[in-house]
């Protein structure tokens, strides 16, 4: 009990801000999501001691409290969006839910036994639910809270179909290395591959993985952008840390190395060729998801110093910041010139070029350009293909199409900036006090990731 403190502070400040939110109606409920963002932050210590066992707890919880930073400079979409009248009854319930989603985060990566894996699982998913669809009045967001809501029952019913399998041939839900090889050096063999496809069919809905990545792209479009930044960050942590629970007692079984692998390379391939003709950016970045997560699952194969997947924290960490960079900017136009569209960008070189900069150093960084955070990430994936062997004749090349085909699509925004003339009547973007910070924030750490990539990353 004692080991969920973090997690019991977290949900009281989560429960606390839900009886603000009855009983204080007049009060500017964007303080609930500064407060919830420093709560958030304040839980960081606990797991400081030990940072490279506790680098998913960390990575969620500052993605939640980002998240909840983004959701206050987006408050007037917000309010106009979940509200008729001009009050903001109900709103502050926007800035609570991420909280509580972080609670299942950081519960899932402590779970000691597959029950205990499945219920956090669920807090962040319900919790997910409820965001998806948060703007009642917004037909798209209705659409994705309906869509996300099926496809997740659905990879539900793979995970717990899994865990009643692996129960089956177990007799427990203790879930370890001597546990698992015991029952695959008998007549349970089978069963256990068996179990261990549907718990990755399950996994793989969270992380964006081909076959259960259907629900990304329009999820993505038409949940609200905070929303959309969460998924594509704190959910992607989560379902990584559960890939890493579920792999870690399979590690070095080539059956299962070549699954992954194969996962990746159809990752890699929908994300990438999806991506290309897309013109909504957070569609787009829908799409990116995806191809990111196809570049994360090769770390997931082999062990690199007895450990699985030492790297991909630090791959999320790069990611994280590239994503929610390029999530600001999207807030920035969508508050401002009331659109989504990669259109919406034109001229910004002109009118803003300090705020342009940053999201070319963002949108270089996630198409891998080097001497940026993302290309050395992307090299740390490439060098462990190529170190490990594995399956070298088409992995590499699928890899190598695919990172080319980034460049495309990621610097469609670019070229839109600086190419494009402004349309007339478009008012030049004004840059609010908290994503100006985040963002400068965001450039510093990719450039510094980009010249000396073993001062973030000290894992080789």
């Amino acid at each position: 009990m004692q080991a969920y403190i973090p997690e019991f502070i977290l949900a009281g400040l989560a429960m606390i801000l839900l009886l603000a939110e009855t009983f204080f109606k007049k009060a500017p409920k964007f303080v609930f999501g500064l407060i919830g963002a420093a709560g958030a932050l304040a839980m960081l210590p606990f797991y400081m001691e030990s940072l490279y066992a506790n680098t998913y707890i960390i990575l969620a919880l500052v993605a939640t409290a980002i998240t909840l930073l983004l959701s206050v400079d987006f408050r007037a979409v917000i309010n106009l969006s979940s509200n008729d009248s001009k009050t903001q009854d109900g709103t502050g319930e926007f800035y609570i839910l991420p909280l509580l989603a972080c609670v299942g985060i950081t519960s899932l990566c402590k779970a000691a036994n597959l029950v205990e894996l499945f219920v956090s699982l669920e807090v962040l998913t319900l919790s997910s639910f409820i965001m998806v669809g948060y703007f009642r009045r917004n037909l798209g967001s209705t659409e994705a809270g309906i869509k996300y809501l099926i496809l997740g029952a659905v990879s539900t019913g793979f995970l717990v179909f899994g865990l009643a399998w692996y129960f089956g041939m177990t007799g427990t839900f203790e879930y370890n290395h001597a546990i698992v090889m015991a029952a695959l050096s008998g007549q349970t063999a089978p069963g256990m591959f068996f179990a261990l496809a549907l718990l990755l069919l399950g996994t793989a809905f969270k992380i964006g993985a081909v076959p259960m990545q259907l629900w990304i792209p329009d999820v993505y479009q038409g949940a609200p952008t905070p929303v959309t930044a969460f998924l594509s960050v704190a959910s992607k942590v989560a379902g990584f840390a559960l890939l890493s629970i579920i792999l870690a007692p399979f590690a070095g079984i080539p059956a299962v190395q070549f699954v992954i692998a194969l996962m990746a390379a159809a990752t890699l391939l929908v994300g990438n060729l999806g991506a290309i003709p897309q013109t909504n950016l957070k569609r787009l970045m829908g799409y990116s998801s995806i191809a990111q997560a196809g570049f994360i699952l090769p770390l997931f194969t082999g062990t690199v110093k007895g450990q699985l997947a030492p790297n991909a924290p630090f791959y999320l960490a790069v990611y994280l910041v590239m994503t929610f960079g390029a999530f600001f900017a999207l807030a920035m136009i969508r508050t401002q010139r009331g659109s989504e569209e990669i259109s919406a960008f034109r001229g910004l070189g002109k009118t803003n070029p300090r705020l342009a900069l940053a999201i070319t150093i963002m949108f270089a960084s996630l198409a891998g350009v080097p001497l940026t955070a993302g290309f050395f990430a992307k090299m740390i994936s490439f060098f462990h293909v190529i170190n490990t062997g594995l399956y070298l004749n088409w992995m590499l090349p699928i890899m190598i199409i695919c990172a080319a085909a980034g460049f495309y699509y990621y610097f469609k925004v670019i070229r839109s900036m600086y190419w494009d003339k402004p349309e007339e009547g478009m008012e030049p973007v004004q840059v609010p006090v908290i994503s100006g910070v985040m963002l400068a924030a965001f450039s510093v750490f990719i450039v510094i990731g980009g010249l000396m990539p073993l001062f973030i990353n000290p894992i080789r």
